[in-house]
């Protein structure tokens, strides 16, 4: 009866993603001469065309290491989420080119912006998404490539969202509005909130150029969605949420300032670990993304 019992309590606790036979799809497509590896979980049922999520991992992980964050949310709300693979030299520890950060894919001079558009051809191809509703989102590195992204496809992304990412200074601004979701720790000891190099020396061996400030990027997206300079400022806590609304046409900005955050995904995190030092549990980073994608389309 006591095995019974503590069977029934870890079923309990394990993700629907963990107990689901139907893990993720393993594909890949070719950029370049390069085949491109990524995952892909599509609904099992659906009505019509479904969203879909692009998940970056941070630099030094995986596709792997952003699915629990993820697969339950997309399970439960019927859209499709794909995680792809950065590049490295070790095949599990992939990096993002964002043009000053990060390692192996900088150097090499990956074109991780092709990459990401022809996945997503290759997932329209065979499954029925709604061209109109397809988001990016991403941690650390995979949030600098997220802001490359959003600039250089912003006709085909409906929202954005970035958690503790940054820029590089000197970005073209995106031909169409992107609304953009900006979520940063003020005590980030790796990707720091007032910018600079990083105070981690795997990290900053990892740039070509100093961080901007979190500010920087704020800014740069409220001036290209055309919004009003002044926020609507909610206090919740340790969370101060900002608000820039009266935005261009399908523009908004709505940045989550964590003040005793450090280096990471916000929420009940299944894996805390490489660049992650600390759990931070005040917001769920993944429910408060979707719900920011939920409401935006093309």
């Amino acid at each position: 009866m006591t095995a019974i019992i503590a069977a029934v309590l870890a079923l309990a606790v394990t993700p629907a993603w963990a107990r689901d036979e139907a893990a993720p799809m393993a594909r890949s497509v070719r950029v370049g001469g390069v085949d491109r590896d990524y995952l892909l979980d599509t609904p099992a049922k659906a009505s019509g065309p479904v969203p879909l999520v692009i998940v970056l991992h941070g630099g030094g992980g995986n596709a792997r290491t952003m699915t629990p964050r993820w697969l339950d949310t997309a399970r439960r709300e019927g859209f499709a989420v794909a995680f792809p693979n950065g590049v490295g030299r070790n095949a599990n520890m992939g990096t993002w080119n964002a043009e000053g950060c990060c390692g192996f894919a900088m150097t090499s001079g990956s074109d991780d912006i092709a990459f990401i558009a022809a996945m997503i051809d290759d997932i329209a191809r065979q499954h029925r998404i709604d061209q109109a509703r397809v988001y990016v989102t991403g941690l650390s590195n995979g949030g600098m490539l997220t802001y490359r992204i959003g600039a250089a496809l912003a006709p085909r992304i409906a929202a954005m969202a970035v958690v503790s990412g940054a820029m590089f200074g000197g970005e073209t601004p995106p031909a169409t509005p992107v609304p953009v979701l900006i979520m940063h720790g003020e005590q980030d000891d790796i990707v720091p909130f007032k910018g600079g190099t990083s105070p981690m020396a795997l990290v900053a061996r990892s740039q070509s150029k100093p961080f901007r400030e979190v500010a920087y990027a704020v800014d740069f997206w409220r001036r290209a969605d055309g919004c009003a300079d002044k926020p609507a400022v909610e206090p919740k806590g340790d969370i101060t949420v900002e608000t820039y609304a009266r935005c261009a046409k399908g523009g908004e900005v709505v940045f989550y300032r964590l003040k005793s955050a450090g280096h990471g995904w916000p929420g009940p995190a299944r894996n805390v670990g490489g660049l992650e030092r600390a759990r931070y549990d005040q917001i769920d980073a993944t429910e408060t993304i979707w719900r920011f994608f939920s409401r935006h389309a093309r």
